[in-house]
């Protein structure tokens, strides 16, 4: 669902993208999910 919202807000994703999501666990992916309503950037989410 993750890969899904950054898609629809950020258009396609580089490959390290779908890595970091990939590769996280359940409470960075919350963390992340609720970034994605607030940052401007790609970046910023996975800051």
């Amino acid at each position: 669902m993750l890969l899904r919202l950054l898609t629809l807000r950020f258009g396609v994703l580089p490959q390290g993208a779908h890595e970091h999501v990939e590769s996280a666990d359940a409470d960075t992916l919350l963390r992340w999910s609720e970034r994605v309503l607030t940052v401007a950037t790609l970046d910023e989410v996975f800051r």
